[in-house]
């Protein structure tokens, strides 16, 4: 079972501000922000974590994705809506998908750096 995520960032400062908008409907919040890494999650847990990373250094692997997980629909698009009001851009919009599961509904975007963030549910 994964424990928590990292990811680096060529634009750090922009990075976290992205991800406290579009993580804060599923109630993942900036947990702390030290200038060298940033942590989001709840209180008990920190699962997501943001690090600069230097110019001309590689932040994204071809085929990564992180997925987060929400508790319905209404969450998914919610959250696919802030990352695009955040200057993330759209890879596929909330919809059902099922080639995936008769249950999936999921929305995928990439971030400042290129990283794909997908947010889905299972729930009918």
């Amino acid at each position: 079972m994964i424990d928590h995520i990292s990811a680096g960032t060529h634009h750090y400062a922009e990075a976290v501000e992205f991800y406290r908008r579009v993580l804060a409907p599923m109630g993942i919040n900036l947990q702390r922000d030290n200038g060298k890494e940033a942590a989001f999650g709840t209180t008990e847990q920190w699962m997501f974590f943001l690090y600069p990373v230097e110019p001309g250094e590689s932040v994204t692997a071809k085929g990564m994705h992180i997925a987060f997980g929400a508790r319905s629909s209404e969450l998914v698009t919610q959250v696919h809506d802030a990352a695009l009001a955040a200057s993330a851009t759209d890879i596929f919009t909330p919809r059902n998908r099922p080639d995936i599961s008769p249950t999936y509904f999921g929305a995928m975007f990439s971030d400042l750096d290129g990283h794909r963030i997908e947010v889905k549910t299972d729930a009918s």
